[in-house]
């Protein structure tokens, strides 16, 4: 029956035409590979059949043997015995390739719904973009079975023939609500540890993707992957045992706790001497650590601990393909003891392997096919020269954490309760006070900003950062000029930073005091003076005021601003600039501010307290220092977060003042000096100083300008080169 619609002939003419008929057949060979069964071949055989990878800028063919190490862990993610894959690794070593490998198995072979937890929103579009994206455009099999519609790839999904990929970010939203097949987490350590609100979390991101997965049973699983980037828990005691020879220090979060639940597989080479398996660590990177780092580096070789046995670099390549071909590879902790009590170690499929469902690797950096022993050893010995140098080991741990791929203490943690009062009491070096040391070269002086009064500290500076309090005072009376200084009663009130301007006026004499050096008859008045731009409520805009004036009257390049900045993930030490917003939404202030990444100063400053024999970097405590000040200087301990003050602590103030002197100290380039020519403000003790006084008569210094005129104009002030 023809139905004859009831509308004029002119809207039917403005219908556009209709797509190219399918044919049936058309449509059926469309539609049949979704009813396919899953091809019953591996998740590498799948990758070499149908993925392409860059190798130096041109895409090939996806090669086992560059790898070899990947092969096991990227395979098991379909094993029906394990409901979660876990690798820890060093950066650069083929973990993110593991992922883009099982998620193209599971568009080509055994199609399902997958998502990919990146570690931000930001990263997620970055890898699709340089990533997934190339990689699907260069591999034939994946672009094919990619959908043509325009939602079909987007940055948060693409839609292949049979299957899903969902890309995301850790939070609940996205891993709630969601029925997945597999769920991937990519570098786990750098995601939240608990999702949810803070008042209920829901949970951590592993256990949150376990739940995905259940309506998929034993075909459910749940790849984990990243560096190791949480500190060792030194709550937990733990110490290396034959019964479980593979498990790591316990920590305070993060992957290296999942991986320890699990089978606790190391990848194992085979000794070409003895025939032995032995597992390629960096504590068995044979070389002489007296020599310099580039020297060592280039001499490291891998020693075998059963025959001593030491091997090349360039044997690395073929050990690693030997391990895959049977010779080595991935053993795992078993069930069983030998005689002497030592855990039998087992290959995955070895049917006495630890009951768990969890199936684990941990992949040392010295086996790793892009690094090499020299840059490794370079780098580690570097980093550790420094650490011993400073007392900051954030770089040193980074070593660990991202090219060795293991969890570190802490050094500041290790040595935590070594320190003490007795024993710096015990160490202390007799100066007379207000009186610097033969050695001393310059001098600098912090001042901290408290409600009522401001703390002094005076540190006398020699060559390689060797130091002394000199004075150490607070100043808590106002000027006579400042306003209500006197009560009816005649008495000065309590000094009053942030309410008060004029109050700051007492610390302007502070540039000319002088403190002789012992054994001479010249006096050095301070170089620089780090004033707190922290403090009580309106100190900072009184800060700003008094910078401002001491600029005008020709002290810019003497008076700094500092403000810390916590946490031990801060990229310097010390950098000197202009803040890129105000707090509250205020406008940003236009003066330079010394940033301060206190929490790495102050791992400095302790271990600095600590160098009793030493003179490098060390901080001496004189003689004439009260108990009470020294106590400030142990009054915090350190937290994986940063420092924290102990329980019942109040006053930490020469700490802080000790983190002030050592910052502008670095900032005027403490760390670059050579001291067979140094700048004039550290030169030795004579005219060419211009800070050096004799016989309480300032000495000439040509180099000194005159103070300029008041400008007519707003222009920058003139800073003398001596002061950078």
């Amino acid at each position: 029956m023809v139905m004859m619609m009831d509308r004029g002939i002119g809207p039917l003419t403005q219908i556009p035409p209709l797509s190219p008929w399918l044919t049936p057949e058309e449509l059926l060979a469309d539609a049949l590979p979704l009813i396919d069964p899953p091809s019953r071949i591996t998740v590498t055989e799948a990758a070499e059949r149908s993925l392409r990878v860059p190798v130096q800028g041109v895409w090939q063919r996806y090669d086992r043997t560059i790898m070899p190490y990947t092969v096991e862990p990227q395979d098991m993610s379909q094993s029906r015995r394990f409901k979660t894959v876990c690798f820890i690794g060093p950066s650069q070593c083929g973990k993110s390739q593991m992922l883009l490998s099982v998620a193209a198995h599971a568009v080509t072979c055994a199609p399902g719904p997958v998502q990919l937890i990146h570690m931000t929103k930001t990263d997620a579009d970055a890898w699709v973009e340089e990533k997934l994206d190339p990689a699907i455009l260069n591999s034939k099999d994946l672009r094919e079975r990619l959908g043509s519609g325009r939602d079909d790839s987007t940055f948060s999904r693409k839609r292949f023939k049979g299957m899903r990929l969902t890309i995301g970010y850790p939070v609940s939203t996205q891993l709630s609500s969601r029925t997945q097949r597999m769920v991937l987490l990519t570098d786990y350590d750098h995601m939240p540890q608990q999702l949810g609100p803070k008042d209920s979390p829901e949970g951590n991101p592993h256990g949150m993707a376990l739940r995905r997965i259940t309506e998929y049973m034993s075909r459910g699983c749940v790849f984990v992957e990243s560096t190791p980037a949480f500190p060792i828990d030194r709550t937990i005691e733990w110490a290396p045992h034959p019964g479980h020879p593979h498990m790591l220090p316990p920590v305070t979060a993060g992957i290296v706790n999942i991986y320890n639940e699990g089978t606790r597989g190391r990848w194992y080479w085979e000794c070409p001497d003895c025939s032995q398996l032995f597992e390629p660590r960096f504590d068995r990177l044979h070389y002489d650590d007296t020599l310099e780092p580039a020297e060592a580096g280039a001499s490291a070789e891998m020693e075998c601990p059963h025959c001593g046995s030491l091997i090349g670099h360039r044997h690395k390549v073929w050990l690693n393909k030997q391990a895959l071909a049977g010779r080595g590879g991935w053993l795992h902790e078993s069930r069983l003891l030998d005689e002497a009590g030592n855990r039998l170690l087992v290959p995955v499929d070895d049917s006495t392997i630890r009951r768990t469902p969890t199936v684990s690797y941990a992949f040392n950096g010295a086996a790793a096919t892009r690094v090499s022993w020299e840059e490794l050893v370079t780098l580690y010995e570097t980093q550790k020269r420094h650490a011993a140098l400073t007392g900051d080991d954030v770089e040193f741990g980074n070593v660990h954490y991202t090219r060795i791929g293991l969890p570190y203490a802490g050094k500041a943690i290790e040595d935590d309760g070594a320190l003490s009062l007795a024993q710096i009491t015990e160490e202390r070096r007799p100066l007379p006070r207000r009186t610097a040391p033969s050695w001393t070269r310059f001098i600098t002086t912090s001042i901290d900003v408290q409600g009522n009064r401001f703390e002094v500290l005076v540190m006398a500076w020699g060559e390689n950062g060797e130091r002394i309090p000199v004075d150490r005072f607070e100043i808590a009376q106002p000027p006579d000029h400042a306003p209500q200084a006197k009560g009816d009663d005649g008495r000065y009130r309590a000094i009053d930073p942030g309410r008060y301007l004029a109050d700051a006026d007492c610390l302007l004499d502070l540039p000319d005091r002088a403190y002789p050096v012992e054994g001479t008859e010249i006096s050095l008045k301070p170089c620089a003076l780090v004033l707190d731009f922290n403090g009580p409520a309106g100190w900072a805009d009184n800060a700003e005021r008094f910078w401002r004036a001491r600029r005008k009257a020709g002290q810019g390049g003497l008076w700094w601003l500092s403000v810390g900045r916590g946490g031990f993930d801060k990229p310097a030490r010390v950098w000197h600039e202009t803040p890129e917003r105000g707090s509250k939404g205020k406008r940003a202030r236009s003066i330079k501010l010394l940033n301060m990444a206190v929490d790495r100063l102050k791992e400095s400053v302790i271990a600095a307290l600590g160098r009793f024999e030493a003179r490098i970097n060390t901080q001496h405590t004189p003689d004439w220092m009260e108990a009470d000040h020294i106590g400030e200087l142990l009054s915090e301990y350190r937290t994986p977060q940063g420092y924290r003050k102990k329980p019942g602590v109040q006053r930490n103030e020469t700490l802080d003042l000790s983190v002030q002197a050592l910052a502008v100290a670095e900032q005027k380039g403490l760390n670059r000096i050579n001291w067979e020519a140094p700048p004039l403000w550290a030169m030795p003790l004579s005219e060419a100083n211009p800070f050096a006084l004799r016989a309480a008569v300032a000495i000439p210094d040509a180099a000194l300008p005159d103070p300029a005129p008041a400008p007519r104009r707003r222009r920058r002030s003139y800073t003398p080169r001596y002061m950078e």
